[in-house]
């Protein structure tokens, strides 16, 4: 049996952020082994006049490429990426390709409801409508794109990751590691908070900040409120240097107030790190609260506090939330089983 033709466009491979996670799984997975890909960048996160360059060669790459494959695989954000992508869209359905569009805004509802005019939603609505299959991330997302598109396209498919060897975890440490976008939909300025009030009971408490965003806006406040020797931001992280943090910290926490299916949930949790996150987007079907992970409402810093009050004192619970963390991911969102889902909506 031939091979499956797949042209798939997304973010350079550099650009920071789930999306490109997302893509990278791919490739761990073999998905690249199992059908003829080919990814084209449409976009990167430098310079002006070096984004509009990529956008460009991107755009005629796809031009020329687009003849030689049978599937389009579109990974698309909120906003400007909307209608970047939409051309696209239209141009593989002229070419009457088969259209499957991949959602992973996790602002989408701010976006379309409350950024677009009329005129910027029936755009919306038509590309949705163009396309053949609407993949997003959880049930949350589905229910709400099915006010604007037909209900019987869209495909839950959860985020996955690698699963890491096996090895020895050390839940001891006071050690806790957030990554993503610095800013207040993470919730990253809750965490500060919560942080300096733990801080003054348990001494060798730390907090360990990777990303981009609001990079001076986070080291000013570290200095206002004194947790220089209890936070340290290590900047962006990927590959091996994001695989030694997750590896040596006993807690992954994420206190955002917006997403889809954050991939950075599912690597905390693969790593056997004991996870707080909250209760938006698909995370309510990764966490069971108390199961395998802490679940919390997005701004209870009284319960995040709480949280890791209960997890500092109480060896047993620690454990079990590490195992069952790790066997949640390795069970249901094994970058694997994902890849093989994907071709069978590629096959659809």
């Amino acid at each position: 049996m031939s091979k499956l033709n797949v042209l798939m466009i997304g973010p350079a491979r550099n650009v920071k952020g789930g999306m490109t996670t997302v893509v990278d799984g791919y490739y761990a997975g073999g998905l690249d082994k199992k059908v003829n890909l080919k990814y084209i960048e449409t976009v990167n996160d430098k310079k002006a006049i070096s984004k509009i360059c990529k956008m460009i060669n991107g755009f005629f790459q796809f031009i020329f490429s687009i003849n030689k494959y049978d599937i389009v695989h579109i990974h698309m954000a909120s906003r400007l990426s909307t209608f970047r992508k939409g051309i696209y869209i239209r141009i593989a359905k002229l070419k009457k390709k088969k259209v499957i569009l991949h959602i992973h805004g996790a602002e989408y509802k701010i976006f379309y409801g409350t950024e677009c005019n009329d005129w910027k939603r029936k755009i919306v609505r038509k590309t949705f409508s163009l396309a053949d299959k609407i993949i997003v991330l959880s049930e949350e997302w589905k229910e709400y794109f099915k006010e604007l598109t037909d209900e019987n396209k869209i495909i839950i498919l959860y985020n996955a990751v690698k699963i890491p060897n096996d090895f020895k975890k050390d839940l001891r440490s006071k050690k806790i590691l957030f990554l993503g976008r610095i800013g207040d939909r993470k919730g990253i300025f809750d965490l500060l908070e919560v942080i300096k009030r733990l801080a003054k009971k348990y001494s060798d408490i730390k907090l360990y900040i990777g990303g981009d965003g609001e990079i001076e806006r986070l080291k000013t406040a570290i200095i206002d409120n004194n947790l220089q020797k209890h936070v340290e931001y290590i900047g962006w992280t990927n590959g091996e240097k994001k695989d030694k943090y997750l590896k040596n910290v006993s807690y992954y926490v994420l206190p955002s107030y917006n997403e889809g299916m954050p991939m950075s949930v599912l690597e905390g949790m693969a790593y056997k790190n004991v996870t707080i996150s909250t209760n938006v987007g698909g995370i309510p079907k990764v966490i069971n609260n108390k199961i395998n992970g802490i679940i919390i409402n997005p701004g209870d810093k009284e319960s995040l506090f709480n949280a890791f009050e209960e997890l500092f004192n109480n060896n047993e619970l620690r454990n079990k939330l590490s195992i069952n963390a790790r066997n949640t991911i390795a069970n249901k969102f094994n970058i694997t089983n994902n890849v093989n889902e994907v071709i069978k909506i590629y096959n659809e």
